[in-house]
């Protein structure tokens, strides 16, 4: 088997950020490269999906964790705000009315569109991959739009409550990237199946690996990269339930130990590729998309302090953090560096409305 080829980072600082300013940056280095770009995953900014599109020459993929949570944000909102509302009317009732029938009756409304609502999100998160979680075998676009198809008209039952077009429009949208996303499953299995081939021509070796080596390989990788406990339980099945796949079939026992190693060791390569969103894997950008959850932004010294934090103490799994990986060396403890760099605090800053400490006494203390 071929080694694969290893990729390399490359980061510009650059004012725009336009289609022509993607491409001057990129074309020097990938025309000499004669790399092949299969899909690329954006957020759905215009100059990256014309970048994919007609400057590589490949699959525009939509970015799930933006897609989700534009899709999401209405509803949560609406259902957030009945959640107080109905918090504080039981406190303003409770002293005279411990619990009357139509406060309860909205509660369990409420318990209800919430439930709606956090089970449809959570089935389009197990929905977008290139598998099907129910059984371990391949997933295409049209079986992906009609899984979909369930959660979206579950939203749009809760479209009521939100009070305005922004869910309609936000459902709209969501549809919108259902092709991309089905396009970006199509190339990725197009990409390992043409790997495969260029790897053994043996039909029997390549239905073993796609049928029953890649979903286990997949989804172990899914329980290992997921923290959100239900979605990490429903991967860890998928993983199980592919393992006793996996060893039913003749072939996997026929192999031995160095041939194992060796397609594993090519699966998780492929099955790497995949990619279902770029904020996840964008390092910086996205650690700081999961704290950016207010419309206010971030400020200068927030925004300093978040970037420090993630280069300098967010460590993986093997311990190392994003500048020792990038420098090649350790760097000290960011918190002992902050403590022996610790300074006194600056005074706090004087109210115009606080008393002068050389005004008169009687000013200060009144009779």
């Amino acid at each position: 088997m071929s080694q694969q080829k290893r990729l390399s980072l490359t980061e510009v600082e650059c004012e725009q950020r336009t289609y022509r300013t993607w491409l001057e940056q990129i074309e020097p280095w990938w025309a000499q490269s004669q790399w092949q770009c299969h899909f690329l995953v954006s957020d759905g900014a215009p100059a990256l999906i014309k970048l994919a599109v007609s400057g590589l020459g490949c699959v525009s993929g939509a970015d799930l964790f933006h897609a989700m949570r534009a899709l999401g944000q209405p509803f949560g909102s609406a259902l957030g705000q009945r959640a107080r509302a109905l918090s504080k009317q039981q406190q303003l009732a409770e002293p005279y009315f411990p619990c009357t029938d139509a406060l309860a009756q909205q509660q369990r409304q409420l318990e209800q569109d919430q439930q709606t609502y956090h089970s449809a999100m959570e089935t389009i998160s197990l929905a977008v991959h290139p598998f099907s979680l129910g059984a371990p075998q391949w997933q295409l676009g049209e079986a992906l739009t009609a899984r979909l198809a369930v959660p979206l008209q579950a939203l749009a039952q809760l479209v009521p409550i939100t009070k305005g077009q922004r869910s309609h429009q936000a459902i709209a949208t969501f549809e919108s990237h259902l092709p991309s996303w089905a396009e970006g499953i199509h190339a990725w299995w197009q990409w390992a199946t043409q790997a495969l081939a260029a790897e053994t021509s043996d039909s029997e070796c390549q239905n073993w690996v796609l049928t029953a080596l890649l979903p286990w390989l997949y989804w172990s990788q899914q329980a290992d990269k997921t923290r959100q406990p239900t979605l990490k339980q429903r991967y860890q099945q998928a993983t199980s339930d592919a393992f006793d796949q996996l060893f039913e079939h003749p072939l996997t026992l026929a192999l031995d130990n160095a041939e194992q190693c060796c397609w594993v060791q090519w699966g998780r390569w492929i099955t790497a590729k995949y990619q279902r969103t770029s904020s996840a894997v964008e390092g910086r950008n996205g650690y700081l998309s999961q704290r950016h959850h207010v419309s206010r932004g971030f400020s200068e010294p927030a925004l300093k302090s978040l970037t420090i934090i993630h280069n300098f103490d967010l460590k993986r799994p093997d311990g190392s953090t994003a500048a020792q990986r990038l420098f090649g060396h350790d760097f000290p403890d960011l918190f002992e560096w902050v403590l022996g760099n610790f300074t006194d605090l600056p005074m706090p800053r004087r109210s115009s409305q606080a008393p002068q400490l050389n005004a008169p006494h009687s000013k200060l203390f009144p009779a």
